[in-house]
């Protein structure tokens, strides 16, 4: 979940980014024509720009920042911890004895019906199909 948060903030930190620089481009361009000069529209046009372009980039910061976390376990959960330390909980479970509890129990196949099998006929073949009336 964490990687949809972080990946999530890069994108909407990107699009900021590039829809900030754009006002900005905007902005400059409309400064450097003729007798425009900087009027309150253009101001206001690199001041959309400037601020936009400052909040993708502390969302991506902010998103880079989120790497850093560690995933928080539920209470009382049982199993491995990230830092490979084993929890105070331990059920007991052993899986190699639980494997070899069932190899040892399991059913063998008894022989009669293995030498039975080969001896079986095999079914009869089929009647092809036949199309129109059948004749006896």
């Amino acid at each position: 979940m964490l990687l949809f948060k972080v990946l999530g903030g890069w994108i909407r930190g990107l699009y900021l980014m590039g829809f900030g620089g754009f006002w900005l481009a905007i902005s400059y361009f409309m400064s450097r024509g003729g007798d425009v000069g900087m009027n309150p529209t253009v101001m206001g046009a690199g001041v959309l720009g400037g601020l936009t372009f400052a909040g993708g980039v502390v969302i991506i910061i902010r998103s880079l920042a989120m790497t850093s976390e560690r995933a928080a376990l539920p209470e009382g959960s049982t199993g491995w911890r990230d830092d490979g330390v084993r929890s105070p909980i331990d059920t007991g479970f052993d899986p190699d004895a639980a494997i070899a509890r069932y190899l040892q129990n399991k059913p063998q196949p008894e022989a009669a019906e293995q030498t039975e099998a080969p001896h079986k006929l095999a079914p009869a073949p089929r009647a092809m199909p036949s199309f129109g009336r059948k004749q006896v």
